[in-house]
C-alpha cells in the first residue's frame, strides 16, 4: 500500500488561543488530501455529481498525536481500502514535512448514493473502473 501526498502550510487562522491548530481543521486537511487524490481519477465531488452520484461522509475518525502550529509545512498522505460494497474508505496521515513525524491519523467512510440520497448497492461500471485505477495507483 502506498500513500498519495498533498502539501499545505498551516495558516494563521487555523491556530487557536493555545497557539496550536484547532482540532476541527484536521478534517478539512483530510478533505484536501482526498480531493487531490480523487480528482486525479475523475472521482472528485463535482465529477461524481456529473455522473449523478454523491459520496457523503457517514463516518469520520481522527487521532491526534502531536500538535501543528502556524507556519508549519505539512504533508497529507491519503490512501484507501478495498471494499466489496458501494462505499469508499479513505485513510489519512498528517505529517510534519520537516521531520516527517506523524501529527494525526484518521479515516473517512463515504457511501455512494444517487442525487436523491438513495443508497447504491452496486457501483456503476464507469465508476468501478475509476476506483480500480485509484486502487492500482495506491497498490491496495
Amino acid at each position: 500500500m502506498r500513500y498519495h501526498e498533498a502539501s499545505l502550510q498551516v495558516r494563521f487562522y487555523e491556530a487557536d488561543a493555545y497557539g496550536v491548530v484547532w482540532h476541527g481543521h484536521y478534517v478539512g486537511w483530510f478533505e484536501v488530501g482526498r480531493n487531490d487524490l480523487t480528482q486525479r481519477f475523475q472521482m472528485g465531488p463535482l465529477q461524481l455529481k456529473e455522473m449523478n452520484l454523491l459520496a457523503p461522509v457517514v463516518e469520520l475518525n481522527c487521532q491526534f498525536k502531536l500538535p501543528a502550529t502556524f507556519g508549519d509545512s505539512l504533508i497529507i498522505q491519503t490512501t484507501m481500502e478495498r471494499t466489496e460494497v458501494a462505499k469508499l474508505i479513505f485513510h489519512y496521515r498528517v505529517l510534519d514535512q520537516e521531520n516527517r513525524k506523524v501529527l494525526a491519523t484518521g479515516s473517512t467512510t463515504h457511501v455512494l448514493t444517487d442525487l436523491k440520497g438513495n443508497l447504491l448497492y452496486r457501483v456503476p461500471p464507469e465508476v468501478l473502473e475509476r476506483i480500480e485505477a485509484m486502487q492500482a495507483y495506491l497498490e491496495v
